[in-house]
């Protein structure tokens, strides 16, 4: 009888506890552990605007009948809340098949892109396409969540077909909260806004403003760390990636003595871009060298939004010390705050077992950049290759 009545409250506490277990607790973990950051220490200040937020989103949650899809997204936005642009929150389980619950457009092909037509006073629909892999038409639509959807028109992937939605805009004051499902069909909140036919600064393009960005100048041939010697004086210096990985350390400092030996006067392109970062053991010693020849080389940095974390420090700091001219668009503006000399182990949030990663270490001198980047002195046209752009200005 006691054993009878032992399993009956284990399985009623169990069958309690499973019904409790949803996306709304993992909020409520996220939140808890989020306010141990720095980020959220120094920034968020007000209990009751935590309430608020938590509780709106609670209420978003009980009404999005693809929870099961959406769940991310909202955690995401619930991070959003402070400017840190190293904590996350996702999902690196394999196995869960996301691609299942994706919606799709409700008609047929011909009328989604008859109603993907760009008007002057709604400069936002229209027909995307990102990078040639997809192309997607933009609409708006009556829901309570979002103000614009994107559906696939056209795809390189079959588990992407025609009407599946690739992402959703949603208003929030001058830019958008965008909910962008990635390759493999998980979301992820991106803030964006609409400039120059693109949605800045995700890679979506107006098909109207495909001239504007005829050259891809975010990939980039050939090894992370490259020397060229362009001749009359113009050297090419490639730092892809400041990696603190013995392989990666090893591949700078083969370079950087390289670069002793050829970096002897001159102009100097130093091509940072999609450089994520790593540490100072890498970043520093490049830094040592351009300032110890800074009276007998210029030097013509290029960068872009992939520029993150160290490489932005780097950037900062070649600013201040070198005779240096930086071009293309702002970095990534993800240099406030970060995981110190090694990453930490995800939390794992206890009902859909996702990965939070929170920050442990900060340089909020640095916080007027984060997310927003650092801007280039110049600014440059996709319209070209970005290294001739610079070529023509500097020779």
């Amino acid at each position: 009888m006691k054993s009878t009545i032992c399993l009956l409250f284990i399985m009623f506490f169990s069958f309690g506890f499973a019904q409790d277990c949803d996306c709304a607790s993992d909020l409520d973990f996220v939140a808890a552990k989020a306010k141990e950051s720095p980020s959220f220490k120094s920034q968020w200040k007000s209990p009751l605007a935590d309430q608020f937020l938590i509780a709106g989103l609670k209420e978003d949650m009980r009404n999005d009948e693809n929870l099961a899809l959406n769940c991310l997204y909202y955690l995401q936005t619930y991070l959003g809340a402070v400017k840190d642009n190293h904590i996350y929150i996702a999902d690196f389980d394999k196995e869960k098949d996301y691609a299942s619950l994706t919606p799709f457009y409700e008609g047929s092909p011909e009328d989604l892109s008859s109603n993907a037509v760009t008007t002057t006073d709604d400069p936002v629909t229209g027909i995307y396409e990102l990078a040639g892999v997809y192309r997607v038409a933009v609409v708006k639509v009556a829901d309570k969540y979002y103000d614009y959807a994107g559906y696939i028109l056209e795809s390189n992937y079959e588990d992407w077909p025609v009407g599946a939605l690739k992402f959703t805009l949603r208003i929030t004051g001058e830019d958008f909260s965008g909910n962008f499902y990635d390759r493999n069909h998980k979301p992820q909140r991106r803030k964006v806004d609409l400039t120059n036919g693109r949605l800045y600064p995700e890679r979506w393009v107006k098909e109207d403003f495909a001239a504007s960005y005829a050259a891809n100048n975010y990939y980039i041939e050939g090894d992370t760390f490259q020397y060229k010697d362009y001749g009359n004086g113009v050297h090419y210096v490639r730092l892809g990636s400041f990696g603190g990985s013995n392989e990666n350390y090893a591949k700078a400092m083969k370079l950087l003595e390289t670069l002793k030996e050829k970096l002897t006067s001159g102009k100097v392109i130093l091509d940072l871009r999609n450089n994520g970062g790593g540490g100072p053991r890498t970043s520093d010693p490049f830094l040592k060298l351009f300032k110890k020849r800074k009276k007998q080389l210029e030097f013509h940095l290029i960068q872009n939004n992939f520029v993150a974390s160290n490489a932005e420090h780097f950037l900062i700091k070649a600013k201040n010390q070198l005779p240096l001219t930086t071009y293309g668009e702002n970095t990534k503006g993800a240099l406030a705050y970060g995981f110190g000399n090694y990453s930490t182990a995800d939390l794992i949030t206890p009902c859909n077992n996702y990965s939070l990663g929170l920050t442990s270490s900060k340089y909020e001198r640095y916080l007027k950049y984060e997310v927003v980047g650092i801007a280039p002195d110049v600014s440059l046209s996709h319209k070209s290759d970005w290294i001739g752009q610079v070529l023509a200005k500097i020779e």
